[in-house]
């Protein structure tokens, strides 16, 4: 119903279209084998009544061949009914020429033999380029419009995929950060309320920036500045952090809660299993639109092999990984290197390439 909608509404265009199209395909016709023989009433005349036949072959040809039997690669049928129907138009047309063109424009037309097999081979040859001319047009607008939602649905595919990874981060993320209040609590610490309001403002981060396809730098590191206050509270004297910014970070632009995952991966599963002081180091640069970020944390945490611990380790990073392929193709590089002493995170983006599909077509 929707595509009946959509094709009565372009039906004045494509009217438009198609008439120009015959306009200018006989003013050409006229214009080119009129200035042969300095004959131009004459070929107007020839053009007014073969017009008709072109246009029923034409359409016959664009309408029924092309979408039933060229488009569905049944290539001999559409040649032979292509040739067949080219003979039957050619015979429709002398007879057009005796019964209209010969006797009002051309009367001595009248002394050759109807079925004159080179006369009708002639009209054949004639009524040919228009139908060719027609059908490339037709079968090129076709492919273009195939590629182009070859395209589109790519475009949707990879939207809605981001859509489901960024929404994965944030449950993930508030699943964490609750379970570091809850640890609070139960030490009925008086950092909770301090937790809470921190907690509050991660939350709207998530709730309002997050809906954008990008947010400022500037906006994504004070989110990691929180986090680290959250994970300081937590742990006490026990933790060391480091935490460094280079460049001007106030122009560029990154898709929101891009780097904090690497960040959390760090507390989360580097060091809250320890007893022992633990160390965080985030380092961040920023020079000629290249982003460094370098996370490192100690790691002396045994670990363990079981399909649960897996999948909580990995879901952050292999959500991570997988939108930077998405977002920044081949302009990003991620080394991550892990050791019984440290884990390290080393993560190299181009952030003025961003090549992200586009949301209104999701």
């Amino acid at each position: 119903m929707v595509r009946i909608l959509q094709n009565y509404e372009n039906t004045p265009q494509r009217i438009l279209w198609h008439t120009l199209f015959w306009v200018s395909y006989a003013a050409m016709y006229v214009l080119i084998y009129g200035s042969f023989s300095d004959s131009y009433l004459q070929e107007l005349q020839w053009m007014i009544t073969s017009l008709p036949t072109k246009m029923m072959i034409v359409y016959f040809t664009l309408y029924f061949i092309i979408p039933r039997y060229f488009l569905e690669k049944k290539y001999i049928t559409a040649t032979l009914i292509s040739i067949i129907s080219l003979i039957l138009i050619s015979v429709l047309q002398r007879v057009v020429d005796f019964e209209i063109y010969y006797p009002l424009f051309n009367p001595r037309g009248l002394g050759d033999d109807f079925f004159y097999i080179p006369k009708i081979l002639k009209i054949a040859l004639g009524i040919y380029p228009v139908v060719a001319l027609a059908s490339f047009i037709k079968i090129t607008k076709h492919f273009y419009n195939e590629e182009k939602k070859s395209k589109e649905y790519h475009q949707q595919k990879l939207q809605a995929e981001l859509n489901f990874l960024k929404g994965q981060v944030h449950p993930h993320f508030l699943f964490n950060t609750l379970n570091n209040l809850y640890a609070l609590t139960l030490k009925k610490s008086d950092s909770s309320p301090e937790v809470v309001l921190k907690l509050s403002d991660l939350l709207s981060f998530m709730l309002y920036e997050c809906n954008s396809p990008t947010v400022p730098l500037s906006k994504e590191l004070k989110l990691i500045e929180d986090y680290i206050a959250l994970e300081k509270i937590r742990y006490d004297d026990r933790l060391t952090t480091v935490y460094n910014v280079e460049g001007d970070i106030s122009a560029g632009q990154i898709p929101p809660m891009l780097l904090l995952p690497f960040v959390e991966n760090a507390f989360k599963h580097g060091t809250s299993d320890s007893l022992d002081k633990v160390w965080v180091e985030i380092n961040v640069k920023l020079r000629n639109n290249e982003l460094l970020l370098s996370v490192m944390n100690s790691n002396g945490v045994e670990k363990a092999t079981t399909p649960e611990f897996e999948y909580q380790q990995g879901i952050g990073l292999k959500n991570v990984k997988r939108r930077l392929e998405l977002l920044y193709n081949n302009h990003f590089d991620l080394a991550i290197s892990d050791t019984d002493e440290m884990y390290s995170v080393q993560l190299s983006l181009q952030i003025d390439k961003l090549d992200r599909p586009n949301p209104d077509r999701a």
